[in-house]
């Protein structure tokens, strides 16, 4: 395995996806607005791996490209897994915002000839809104909802929908200004976007904190299911699920393999709301073209994809040890 690091910032997603590159035997430097947020990960890390594998490198403004400038000599892949999840009632802030920090990045990372592989994080919601009646959508692998943006523009300041439509709007615009430097700019790197949806899994931080899906549905397990709630905003209508022990690997055989390019990523059936949580409502049926994934964990893991129940079960136990 090439010693050289890996690049990426770190979250739920991003933390999983350092701990595997580091088993792949990846030197990584994760990138944070705030060191002291690392701490207990880099002391975890130190312990598992070896000093001197992990590096913490601050980027408070990733808007700012030249800020990465001093992190990329000698990186041979970047994760860029960051996104604004603030869910502002400001779309062409938040576009605006994600556009600059993807694209910069991917500009940055080309005058690196070290730099052979960069993987996008982008999301679900940027090829697919769930269908909101008993119906089949199947999705194809190059699809986006090139009406995204328009559409979160549009819509009134005080509309309860504007901070999901300004987020959906900005993972649309990031991922297809990313397509199109890659294919006009043409960098030494394989370039690659993976789309998960809802993905499920415990911390990898041994810090106390708020940990995006796995905190909110921690918030489910504990009764909490309300119209307001963010775990009632992304699974009504219900959408696709992935296990984080999946999609972290995936990222990481981006950069190893390259054999990913656009990869929607579903685990077994669509998610559905729990059973007197909400009323009675039609299932979803979501086929999405991922069987390169399942390949690719098959392949590099060994084993099949983690199915849903596990993936929460997983989570459950992790809370009450919490």
């Amino acid at each position: 395995m090439d010693p050289s690091p890996a690049f990426s910032r770190l979250s739920l997603l991003g933390s999983a996806t350092a701990k595997e590159a580091l088993q792949w035997g990846f030197h990584v430097r994760g990138i944070t607005r705030d060191p002291s947020k690392l701490s207990e990960l880099k002391a975890r890390f130190d312990n598992d791996f070896g000093e001197g594998k992990f590096e913490v490198c601050c980027v408070e403004d990733i808007t700012k490209p030249e800020s990465y400038a001093p992190y990329l000599p000698e990186v041979s892949g970047v994760l860029h897994i960051a996104s604004d999840a603030s869910f502002r009632p400001a779309p062409r802030e938040t576009i605006d915002g994600t556009v600059a920090a993807t694209v910069g990045l991917m500009r940055e990372a080309a005058k690196f000839p070290s730099v052979k592989a960069f993987t996008l994080t982008s999301s679900r919601v940027a090829a697919f809104n769930p269908p909101t009646r008993e119906e089949r959508l199947r999705v194809a692998s190059n699809m986006f909802l090139h009406d995204a943006a328009e559409r979160a523009l549009a819509t009134p300041a005080i509309d309860p929908d504007l901070p999901s439509l300004s987020y959906q709007a900005s993972k649309v615009e990031g991922e297809k200004a990313a397509w199109e430097f890659y294919r006009n700019e043409k960098p030494g790197y394989v370039f690659n976007a993976i789309l998960p949806d809802w993905v499920n899994g415990t911390p990898v931080n041994p810090r106390l904190g708020f940990y995006t899906t796995y905190t909110w549905l921690v918030e489910l397990y504990n009764g909490l299911y309300e119209p307001t709630s963010i775990f009632h905003v992304f699974t009504n209508p219900p959408s696709t699920s992935v296990a984080l022990r999946d999609v972290a690997p995936l990222h990481i055989i981006s950069l190893a393999a390259g054999d990913v390019a656009q990869a929607i990523v579903k685990v077994d059936s669509a998610w559905q709301p729990p059973e007197g949580c909400v009323e009675a409502m039609p299932r979803s049926d979501i086929t999405v073209p991922n069987q390169r994934f399942r390949d690719l964990i098959q392949k590099y893991c060994g084993r099949p994809l983690i199915k849903l129940d596990e993936a929460i079960a997983e989570v459950v136990h992790a809370s009450k040890l919490a």
